[in-house]
């Protein structure tokens, strides 16, 4: 039987009807661990802000596919948490990858002590760039906005160039994200959240318009009042050049979690130059952890009661074809707040209007509620219209030491018959994860267990190719990548 503390007794009730394909249905890729060997081997920044952790530990991956040349992927995590930026480049399809350094820290050939929060996108020509933040001191600020660019598909990199005033002007920055213009090779865009003080928070915003060789000084798109914030800021292009600025915003009093999230929208028609005011999109309602003075998600391990850090972090992904906008997240609505799960909405207008939300993961019902628990979700649309959405969930967990934890990937072909607001849509589910990995097994960071904040998903043809994290078989949190689809 379960500890006491938990919150519902029941027995575990093996899942049965699971609408997960087998392998040759989906056509699976090999399942590729990416971060072994330690690409800056025993070289240590000496960056410990956050505390002292094994280097050979990777979390919070990202990948991107080239348009010009479909076969060639590339991933990139953190090495060592908030030390190195690892990048890892594929010609084949995801059969085979080689680790590139990113030129930030002391290690990899930059001038900074850490480095963090990695997120990639290629433009039309191929061009790659890559945004993260550098920490110049051991201490989590200052930090500075880092952009590095490559023209090889991510076989070498440039130096790391600055974004003017991200550094100053509300800072510190966090969770950087960039998006290359797919109408225009010499557009790129950079966006991050910015806190103009304790209690308020903004969308940072700068562009570059000469392919990366310059970037414009650092200014706030949004900015709220007093107990209010902006997470998760990222640009997305409709078919017709509008920029859409997709971001949480929430409403936090002091020492307390926050009382009210939505997904807010800003629009530009002017390649970002000015933009509209904020559009509200749809409402979230996650479980928070209870009296935390930050957007911690309520997650934990059903048998120990160990908190599994998880931030309100939702994701968002565009059609290129028809500009359908999608947005995913935890919310605790579909089991009447007992636990997370991942929902979906839409918006077919630009994000003027969104659907009402709906559940997407297909974790079974009839096991225990907190076995139920699904999160880190991430969404990308394939080329056919297919969206695929990743995410994690404990189905396998029984009352034996450990906690399995699984990777999965749901998908929807949407018809004029089913579209993708009906649920009907989502029963297609692919196991991304061979076997189930131990989450205990992960070493915590600050007061919980940590995965990163984000995981990367991004369309690869009519398919998809994931990066995740898992522990491996020599129990080192690492990183993994596996392409499904045609």
């Amino acid at each position: 039987m379960r500890p006491h503390w938990k919150l519902y007794l029941c027995a575990f009730v093996l899942a049965s009807g699971l609408s997960v394909l087998p392998a040759a249905a989906q056509d699976l890729g090999p399942l590729v661990e990416l971060s072994r060997p330690n690409a800056v081997g025993s070289c240590n920044t000496g960056f410990n802000a956050f505390g002292t952790f094994p280097t050979d530990d990777a979390i919070e991956p990202f990948v991107a596919v080239n348009p010009a040349h479909p076969n060639n992927f590339v991933a990139t995590w953190m090495q060592g948490p908030a030390q190195d930026v690892i990048g890892a480049a594929s010609f084949d399809g995801g059969q085979s990858w080689q680790q590139v350094p990113l030129p930030l820290t002391v290690c990899t050939g930059g001038t900074y002590l850490g480095s963090g929060d990695p997120w990639l996108s290629f433009a039309p020509n191929g061009d790659l760039y890559a945004i993260n933040l550098g920490l110049p001191k051991n201490s989590p600020t200052p930090r500075v906005v880092l952009v590095n660019k490559s023209s090889d598909g991510g076989l070498h990199w440039s130096a790391a160039a600055a974004i003017p005033g991200s550094d100053t002007l509300d800072a510190p920055p966090d969770r950087t994200s960039i998006t290359a213009d797919p109408t225009n090779a010499m557009l790129v865009y950079a966006i991050w959240d910015g806190f103009p003080s304790p209690h308020s928070g903004s969308g940072m915003f700068s562009r570059s318009i000469n392919g990366g060789l310059t970037w414009e000084p650092a200014r706030a798109i949004v900015q709220t009042g007093s107990q209010r914030y902006v997470f998760a800021s990222r640009i997305l292009v409709l078919p017709n050049g509008t920029l859409v600025d997709l971001y949480d915003f929430q409403v936090q009093q002091p020492n307390a979690p926050p009382t009210f999230t939505n997904v807010q929208v800003l629009r530009s028609t002017d390649q970002g130059q000015t933009w509209s005011a904020p559009i509200n999109a749809v409402t979230m309602t996650p479980l928070f952890l209870p009296k935390v003075g930050n957007d911690d998600l309520l997650l934990v391990d059903p048998d120990t009661g160990q908190v599994v850090r998880d931030a309100t972090n939702p994701q968002f992904g565009v059609d290129s074809k028809n500009g359908n906008l999608y947005a995913v997240w935890e919310d605790g609505r579909f089991s009447n707040f007992q636990y997370n799960e991942i929902a979906f909405s839409m918006s077919a207008d630009g994000g003027f209007t969104w659907s009402a939300p709906i559940r997407v993961n297909q974790t079974p019902t009839n096991i225990p509620p907190l076995d139920r628990q699904a999160f880190f979700p991430s969404i990308a649309v394939a080329a056919n219209g297919t969206m695929g959405v990743s995410y994690y969930d404990f189905r396998f967990n029984d009352p034996s030491a450990g906690l399995p934890t699984d990777r999965w990937l749901a998908q929807c072909s949407p018809s004029s018959n089913v579209p993708a607001a009906n649920p009907a849509c989502w029963n297609n589910e692919v196991r991304l994860t061979d076997s189930s990995f131990n989450m205990e097994a992960v070493v915590p960071y600050f007061f919980g267990i940590f995965l990163g904040d984000y995981f990367g998903l991004s369309a690869s043809g009519d398919g998809f190719v994931n990066t995740f994290t898992a522990v491996d078989s020599q129990s080192i949190t690492s990183i993994f990548a596996r392409r499904v689809g045609p």
